[in-house]
């Protein structure tokens, strides 16, 4: 049994075999929607800004949009949608090969793109947005990885790449004053990883570059509360690795800190 509700005027949406669910409900702008689902029990959920879409969803356009959302598999979950008013620039991709998958977007407003490919069984993505210049990405090959940015403004870009057999973790979450961000994680190797990455408060210049890899458990927990920042931590190797910081600055700051363990 397939099923779609679909108001919009560009769009493409093949699905194949039995038990997969497309929804799609648009508004406004430049919208070209294509999904395509092959497998079983698969779903594709596609909103944009709509006063239809349920409680809390206020009608607005969505501007330049271009959504992508391909599954190849069986009980994947797709989910693209924007909330906020306008959503400017737009562009998403969702592209999962494999069983099990979550993925989720939701980029909201100023000059967007998004993208979230996972490759493999029983990963988890999803991510956030709401304001200014965006990116965000996350890539996840094999099974079993975890991956969850928030962000919420200014100049944006984060990107998480998990890799490997190992069980990966990454949480990203940045907000206050937000400021020129970027991160840059990378999970890979047969050991467990785990990074929670904060930022918050002042925000301002922030950017770390964190590297998990090898066949050692890393686990790294980073706090900040940040002004000025440049961080940089390598985890790799064999053995079992755990770092943990709490900078804590939130005025007068220019800090360059960077911490290899291997």
């Amino acid at each position: 049994m397939v099923r779609a509700i679909i108001l919009l005027s560009l769009i493409s949406l093949p699905s194949f075999a039995g038990d997969n669910l497309i929804t799609i409900t648009t508004k406004g702008s430049g919208s070209s929607i294509t999904t395509k689902q092959i497998g079983n029990g698969n779903t594709t959920t596609i909103l944009c800004g709509t006063a239809t879409g349920g409680v809390g969803y206020s009608s607005h356009t969505c501007t330049n949009a271009i959504w992508n959302s391909t599954i190849d598999g069986n009980s994947n979950v797709s989910k693209i949608f924007t909330v906020w008013s306008n959503h400017t620039g737009n562009r998403y991709s969702i592209d999962i090969d494999g069983n099990d998958n979550y993925a989720y977007i939701d980029q909201d407003e100023n000059d967007n793109r998004s993208t979230i490919v996972q490759t493999g069984n029983s990963n988890h993505a999803e991510q956030l947005g709401t304001g200014d210049d965006n990116v965000y990405s996350i890539t996840q090959i094999g099974n079993n990885k975890y991956a969850k940015i928030m962000a919420f403004g200014d100049d944006s870009d984060i990107t998480i790449h998990q890799s490997g057999s190992g069980l990966h973790n990454t949480y990203i979450w940045n907000h206050n004053y937000a400021d020129n961000n970027s991160v840059v994680v990378t999970q890979t190797g047969t050991g467990n990883k785990d990074a929670d990455i904060y930022l918050n408060a002042d925000a301002d210049n922030t950017d770390v570059d964190l590297t998990q890899s090898g066949a050692g458990a890393h686990t790294a927990n980073m706090v900040f509360t940040t002004d000025d920042y440049t961080v940089n931590v390598n985890q790799l190797g064999s053995t079992n690795q755990a770092y943990t910081a709490t900078f804590d600055c939130t005025s007068n700051c220019t800090k360059t800190i960077s911490i290899t363990q291997q």
